[in-house]
């Protein structure tokens, strides 16, 4: 039981952390120090796990993509390329249409940190309609997760397929309604924020297609980049793409120095660190194996084991892939059967997952959407639940449906 009882006593530490002001930050640091204490290791352990962390590539990867696409965005704002991607949809599309298109867009490819590749072009694109920043930082957030679930580009879904020794096609049929869920929730409940939006009265010809093609190109560089070179780190596409940038806006090198952020850089390499750092901890000590088994001691019922374990470990770890990779070998025998795959239960953990991601500050994208529109957490959750509970609806509602079909 004691392993249960610390997992809710952390979980309230973190609310209690962020409730305090403490950054992000510092705050899942300070659980990741905590829960190692709680494990019994001893200083010696700690500093070794610490080292580790930042000696793993995935790790590094994700810290120089962190720099890259913070300088990114901040070029993108000065170089004047964000105020004209911005001019040209306006030229198109309404605000209530190309806001969301922003983070959609960005959503298609896994991209480290893409919540800041987007999160400039939704300010840029706000400017003249009404909407504040707890709106603008759950827009970003939100429409950017649509496509996971059922994206066989985003290495978590195609962890998930291989762990459950299945097809991409029998997964998508499983995860679609959280998908769709997540789509039409964000327009019944996240458009509506965007008032007083109008387009321009202008016919759209070759030259403004071609000029949004162009200044759309270094994203969709780095998009093309990722896919052709998936075996690279994603770093690299992501520092061609800031190179591609620079060469098309000529930016003089005096933008280029003043568009580097030190303070925003170590802050949120900080942030990279701390989450991984918690992620080392959780599966070192086999925090999860020990969740599990006092889980079923208890006799907890089957969907709440299910639902819970994911969820646990993801709001700790704040990454699917460490929850799909942890939670899904423990609950094995609820999932598949023999060859024959349990298809409810399968929805039930994943949506155990989905939850995690959509409200633990250590979700990366959720962190960096909240720190860049200055806003908080507590304030981004209250708008968050409408939609929230509108995705449940649909997600137990075909779950109920895999159960009982015929």
């Amino acid at each position: 039981m004691k392993d249960l009882l610390f997992l809710i006593i952390a979980l309230a530490l973190v609310g209690i952390f962020v409730q305090l002001r403490f950054s992000i930050a510092v705050s899942i640091f300070l659980i990741a120090v905590i829960t190692s204490f709680f494990k019994d290791l001893n200083i010696i352990r700690i500093f070794q796990l610490m080292l580790q962390t930042l000696s793993h590539l995935d790790t590094i990867n994700m810290i120089l993509v962190i720099i890259i696409v913070t300088y990114l965005g901040e070029l993108l704002k000065t170089s004047g390329l964000l105020s004209d991607i911005t001019e040209d949809f306006k030229k198109i599309l309404s605000p209530k249409a190309f806001l969301p298109i922003f983070s959609l867009v960005v959503g298609l490819l896994p991209m480290p940190g893409g919540a800041l590749v987007s999160a400039p072009m939704v300010d840029e694109g706000a400017m003249d309609v009404e909407i504040n920043s707890d709106e603008k930082a759950l827009l970003n957030f939100w429409f950017r997760h649509v496509w996971e679930p059922i994206s066989p580009l985003y290495p978590e879904f195609l962890l998930g397929v291989s762990i459950l020794g299945t097809t991409i096609f029998k997964i998508i049929s499983i995860q679609w309604p959280i998908s769709v869920g997540m789509f039409f929730s964000g327009i019944i409940f996240i458009v509506p924020f965007i008032k007083n939006g109008k387009k321009q009265k202008n016919r759209t010809d070759l030259y403004t297609a071609f000029d949004i093609l162009k200044n759309l190109s270094p994203i969709i560089l780095i998009f093309a980049f990722l896919m052709i070179f998936k075996k690279y780190p994603s770093f690299v596409s992501m520092l061609f793409g800031l190179v591609y940038l620079i060469i098309l806006r000529k930016v003089p090198f005096k933008t280029l120095k003043l568009s580097f952020k030190y303070k925003k850089i170590l802050e949120y390499t900080f942030l990279i660190y701390a989450i991984f750092f918690l992620r080392e901890i959780v599966t070192s000590t086999n925090f999860a194996q020990s969740i599990f088994i006092e889980l079923q001691s208890l006799k907890t019922p089957t969907y709440l084991i299910l639902f819970i374990l994911p969820f646990s470990i993801g709001f700790l770890a704040g990454i699917s892939s460490a929850s799909i990779g942890i939670a899904y070998p423990l609950l094995m025998p609820l999932l598949k059967v023999g060859n024959s795959l349990i298809p409810s239960n399968i929805l039930i953990a994943y949506f155990g997952v989905w939850t995690a991601l959509l409200f633990t500050p250590m979700h990366l994208c959720l962190s960096l959407s909240v720190d860049y529109f200055k806003t908080e957490f507590k304030r981004v959750y209250r708008l968050m639940l409408k939609p929230f509970l509108f995705l449940l609806t649909i997600t137990l509602s075909w779950a109920l449906f895999l159960k009982f079909k015929p």
